[in-house]
């Protein structure tokens, strides 16, 4: 799941730079730059949602277990 996650950041690094570079050529009304954004607005969405999973199951994989206690002999 990290993998996937990494690579969802780099293309949504890829829209914030496509969005300025349409900034800068001064096409913030165009719909080219509408659709950019609602692609990057939507996967950012995405991102959260799973980086949150991937960091709680993270987090109870790095939980201690309980250790079995030893019997004792009698």
């Amino acid at each position: 799941m990290q993998g996937q996650i990494t690579i969802a950041e780099n293309t949504l690094r890829l829209f914030r730079s496509k969005l300025d570079a349409l900034e800068k050529a001064e096409k913030k009304g165009s719909v080219e730059y509408r659709q950019t954004s609602d692609r990057a607005n939507s996967l950012q969405t995405l991102i959260d949602y799973y980086r949150s999973i991937y960091d709680d199951r993270k987090a109870l994989l790095n939980t201690p277990t309980i250790e079995r206690r030893k019997k004792s002999k009698h």
